[in-house]
């Protein structure tokens, strides 16, 4: 019986990882600049959880829990890149963003959401260039000779995508009274 339960709170916790990984993501790109390291923050974020997972209460924030160790892990971040010579926040400004971003994280859960619902509504050509341009990191110097267009022809494609998800997103929130 005992192992059941086990289980079942091990299946429990994967689901509250799952259900704030979204979260998890917007909050470490708000403290890092750039996209170089997300992921693998986030990767280690989701062990670190799993790993501690036996000191989580039940019944409290798993939200905060989940963004100390999220922030914890961007400050490693940081000061490997900064060891690197690599140009970084400053340990106050990183503070600051990550308790603004805690503050608004119900709000970027609503964006993500309208977000997520506005880029299933995009074409195949331009959802591929989005998923080319911020998902797999490509630069617009590879992308334009890629797809033989200008630097200029593709930095005015992608600007009217953001700005037709902007509108999408803003649309989204005010159907849902959402929009702030």
């Amino acid at each position: 019986m005992e192992s059941n339960e086990n289980v079942a709170g091990e299946a429990e916790f994967v689901c509250e990882i799952a259900r704030h990984q979204g979260a998890l993501h917007a909050f470490i790109i708000s403290m890092i600049p750039g996209l170089d390291g997300v992921e693998d923050v986030l990767q280690e974020t989701n062990i670190v959880l799993w790993n501690k997972r036996g000191t989580f209460e039940p019944g409290t924030n798993f939200r905060a829990w989940a963004f100390s160790i999220a922030r914890y892990k961007a400050m490693n971040h940081r000061q490997k890149r900064a060891r690197q010579g690599m140009e970084v926040l400053s340990d106050d400004l990183l503070e600051l963003l990550s308790s603004e971003f805690e503050e608004r994280a119900d709000q970027v859960d609503d964006r993500v959401r309208a977000l997520e619902k506005c880029l299933r509504r995009l074409n195949t050509p331009e959802m591929d260039l989005i998923e080319q341009r911020y998902y797999s990191g490509t630069t617009m110097d590879h992308l334009a000779e890629r797809s033989n267009r200008s630097l200029d022809s593709l930095r005015v494609t992608l600007f009217r995508i953001r700005a037709a998800l902007r509108k999408c997103i803003n649309a989204e929130l005010a159907l849902t009274g959402l929009n702030s």
